[in-house]
């Protein structure tokens, strides 16, 4: 009896450990896990792996980020590391420094052109100037902010193209590292004529103005460097004391900030790029399904959760990006119209015409660049809905109605703020905006432009 009592009592004392014990485990099983922390290797013994040889837009995107670092944005550290998880942002880093060095000189340059504006009085043309320091300072804040959200942002993003870089997913035959780099190189190429031609037409301009005003005046022209600084760069030295260093401080200044007015664009068409990629490599699966017979419902399961996941990351993208993009639409709308206002007035020298022409071109160029760029991801996104009506009654499944439910219903696309998503019907609205406001300025600047070219020697 006794021997009875103790071999139950034991018995219930193994069931409570074991109920116990695998509470326990759920319990540690089911806790949350930040998406920062994950590791890359689903297994703890599966061989780490190689990101150098693997195909992300991580490794695709360094050498912009590493390009745009020397101009003072995007201030991460490691970024050239083949190893996304090595990539941080550290406030106490050069590339911190420089960036902060970078806004505390544009902000003296934007105040003093403030000051000398509000001395002389501002107008629509003179007031471009001090639009454009202004909107490079704000991109400049946007990009610390999104630098900061960076690292955990591209180790999920690389985590989750690991799915992509396997079969039954392929390589395209125009890889990622190309069309993202390619672009890149366009545009660094184009802004560098740009604002070479710029440069141009100011030193031309300059050297007319002082070489008629002279022969005019019987005095001696004085084409020289620091002239050419005093006179183009009037409002620094009206709260900065005139010197070589402080005038090579403006030329790079200034410099740096064509290059990150550009980059905002550039950046929004490089991540569009790496995106649309991964939604194409989808809809190439799914076009592959298409004539074949008896294709098992786990394949359009897996394929609606990729789809899934990409959405979701597109998402984490935009929330991160979207402010930048706004920006970006509203300097591309402001810089166009002004752009075309000068080229509907007379100029004073051929060289101004060359210049305001090919500015005129390119940031058209490139603003419907960005939208096409970026429209693409919400035209890879419901590529294969054509495919998936298609689908024979023998491979109907649910799994394929809820896939054309969503993309048809979904609107997949980067957006600024949520107001509106870069998609190619925006590319024509904008067009519509541009020539409206177009003609609304040409009224207002009808008087100034009866009145022609003020006097050179004034």
């Amino acid at each position: 009896m006794a021997s009875d009592m103790e071999g139950h009592t034991g018995w219930k004392l193994r069931h409570i450990f074991h109920r116990k014990v695998k509470q326990q485990e759920e319990n540690i099983s089911t806790k949350p896990t930040d998406d920062t922390e994950l590791n890359f290797n689903i297994v703890s013994n599966e061989k780490p792996t190689d990101y150098a040889q693997i195909e992300t837009f991580h490794r695709a995107v360094y050498p912009v980020m590493l390009l745009a670092q020397c101009f003072a944005i995007m201030p991460l550290t490691n970024v050239w590391q083949s190893n996304p998880r090595r990539t941080r942002f550290r406030f106490k880093s050069l590339q911190m420094i420089f960036t902060l060095i970078f806004i505390v000189g544009n902000s003296m340059i934007t105040l003093a052109m403030l000051k000398h504006l509000l001395k002389i009085g501002v107008t629509a043309k003179n007031f471009v100037g001090l639009v454009f320091f202004t909107f490079v300072q704000c991109a400049c804040i946007l990009f610390i902010s999104l630098a900061r959200r960076w690292p955990p942002l591209i180790r999920y993003w690389t985590r989750l193209e690991l799915i992509f870089t396997k079969p039954p997913y392929e390589v395209l035959q125009n890889n990622l590292i190309n069309r993202v780099r390619l672009p890149a190189l366009i545009i660094v190429a184009l802004s560098v004529g740009e604002h070479a031609l710029y440069q141009s037409s100011a030193i031309v301009s300059f050297e007319k103005r002082i070489k008629y005003c002279a022969k005019a005046n019987h005095t001696s022209a004085d084409t020289s460097f620091d002239n050419y600084m005093l006179h183009n760069y009037d409002y620094v030295y009206e709260v900065m004391p005139q010197s070589r260093t402080i005038a090579v401080c403006i030329l790079l200044i200034n410099g740096m900030c064509t290059f990150i007015w550009n980059y905002m664009d550039l950046f929004i068409m490089i991540v569009s790029k790496g995106l649309a990629y991964r939604f194409e490599q989808i809809s190439m699966r799914i076009r592959k399904l298409e004539h074949e017979n008896n294709v098992a419902e786990s394949t359009f399961i897996e394929i609606r959760e990729h789809y899934v996941r990409m959405c979701e990351l597109l998402e984490r993208v935009d929330n991160a990006l979207s402010s930048i993009i706004l920006l970006s639409c509203v300097n591309n709308l402001y810089f166009i119209c002004c752009q075309l206002l000068n080229i509907f007035n007379k100029l004073r020298w051929p060289i101004n015409y060359v210049y305001f022409w090919y500015s005129t071109l390119y940031l058209v160029g490139r603003t419907a660049c960005v939208f096409l760029t970026a429209a693409t991801i919400n035209d890879e996104s419901k590529n294969a809905l054509g495919v998936l009506r298609r689908v024979s009654n023998r491979n109907w499944c649910v799994e394929v109605e809820r896939l054309i439910f969503q993309m048809s219903t979904q609107t997949v696309a980067l957006s600024g703020k949520k107001f509106y998503f870069l998609t190619r019907r925006l590319l024509f609205g904008m067009a519509g905006t541009i020539v409206t406001y177009e003609l609304v300025l040409l009224q207002f600047d009808e008087p100034n432009r009866r009145k022609g070219l003020l006097p050179l020697c004034a």
